[in-house]
């Protein structure tokens, strides 16, 4: 009993703390959510691509990737080695290594 009457005064004394950690996992989670729709979205427009051999659109792709930015590229070249068979997918945890140092270590 004394614990939950310690925690309840932990929380009334740090209401904006608490909210402000609500309101953050809130936001990663939604934009988490919408990141993962985005890649599906891209994921389906290349396999697309890819099943038709539409040349003209790998090319224009090819020739627009060099402005995108990194996390973009990589999104990009992750799509489309899930969609060609002849690729290998990058792994889960190169991916989310190379997202947390995304901006710390140049890549080459």
């Amino acid at each position: 009993m004394q614990q939950l009457e310690q925690i309840l005064t932990f929380i009334l004394d740090h209401k904006e703390l608490i909210t402000t950690l609500l309101v953050t996992l809130l936001t990663i989670i939604k934009l988490t959510s919408w990141g993962r729709a985005k890649a599906a979205a891209l994921d389906t427009v290349i396999g697309v691509i890819e099943r038709m051999g539409a040349k003209e659109v790998k090319n224009g792709v090819a020739a627009q990737e060099f402005k995108l930015q990194t996390a973009a590229k990589d999104a990009l070249r992750h799509a489309v080695a899930k969609a060609d068979p002849k690729k290998k997918v990058d792994g889960l945890a190169t991916r989310v290594v190379r997202e947390v140092l995304r901006g710390v270590l140049p890549r080459k």
